[in-house]
C-alpha cells in the first residue's frame, strides 16, 4: 500500500470516532450522547482559546485536544464504571503507537507525540500547552453537562462537581466559573435584544 493508502486507512479508522457515543452520559439517563468526535472538536476549541489567554502555543494546544481521544477508535469509550473491572494494560499511548505503525514516519511520530504529551499532563512533567489540552478536556464536559441539564436530563451535578478540581490554569478556572453561570442559550437568546448584541 502507499503512504496515501495508509493515510486514507487512518481517516476511515478516525472516522470512526464520529459514530461512537460518549458512554459516561448513557449512566445518567441521556439517551443519545455526543460522540467522541464531537467532543473532541469543543476540546480543540477550548484548548486552542485557553492556550492565547494563558500565553501558551493555541495551535498545539488545539491539536492535543483534537487527537487526545483518537486510540478510542480502537478501545471505545470506556467510563468510570467499566475501567474499574478491566485491566488495561496498554495505554492511551501505545494504542496509538499501534494506530500509526503504518503511516509515514514523520506522520507518525508527530500524532504520537501529541497524544503522549496530551496524556503527560496527568502528571508534574508536562507542556503548558498539555495542561491548556487537559483543562479543555474537562470544561468541555461541564459544557456538554449544562447542555444536557438544560434539556432536561437530572443527573448532571455528579459530573460537573467532580470537574471543579480537575481545572488548574487560571484561564480554566475563570471559564468554568462562566460555565456555571451562563445558561447554555445565552449567546443566541440575546440575539432577540439587538440592545445586547447589536448587528452593526
Amino acid at each position: 500500500m502507499s503512504d496515501a493508502d495508509r493515510i486514507v486507512e487512518f481517516g476511515y479508522e478516525a472516522g470512526q470516532l464520529k459514530r461512537l457515543p460518549r458512554a459516561g452520559w448513557l449512566f445518567a439517563g441521556v439517551q443519545h450522547p455526543e460522540t467522541v468526535a464531537a467532543h473532541s472538536f469543543r476540546v480543540g476549541v477550548l484548548a486552542f482559546a485557553i492556550a492565547v489567554q494563558e500565553g501558551a502555543n493555541p495551535d498545539r494546544a488545539a491539536t492535543l485536544g483534537l487527537f487526545h481521544d483518537v486510540p478510542e477508535a480502537r478501545t471505545g469509550d470506556i467510563p468510570y464504571v467499566g475501567k474499574r473491572y478491566l485491566d488495561v494494560r496498554m495505554t492511551p499511548e501505545a494504542v496509538a503507537a499501534e494506530q500509526v505503525r503504518h503511516l509515514p514516519a514523520p506522520l507518525a511520530a508527530h500524532i504520537t507525540a501529541v497524544v503522549a504529551e496530551h496524556e503527560a499532563a496527568k502528571d508534574l512533567d508536562h507542556t503548558p500547552e498539555a495542561r491548556c489540552s487537559r483543562d479543555a478536556d474537562k470544561l468541555e464536559l461541564v459544557l456538554q453537562a449544562r447542555e444536557y441539564q438544560a434539556a432536561g436530563v437530572a443527573k448532571m451535578d455528579r459530573f460537573i462537581e467532580t470537574m471543579r478540581d480537575a481545572v488548574v490554569t487560571d484561564t480554566g478556572k475563570l471559564l468554568l466559573d462562566s460555565a456555571l453561570r451562563i445558561a447554555p442559550s445565552q449567546w443566541w437568546e440575546a440575539f432577540g435584544h439587538p440592545t445586547t448584541h447589536p448587528t452593526t
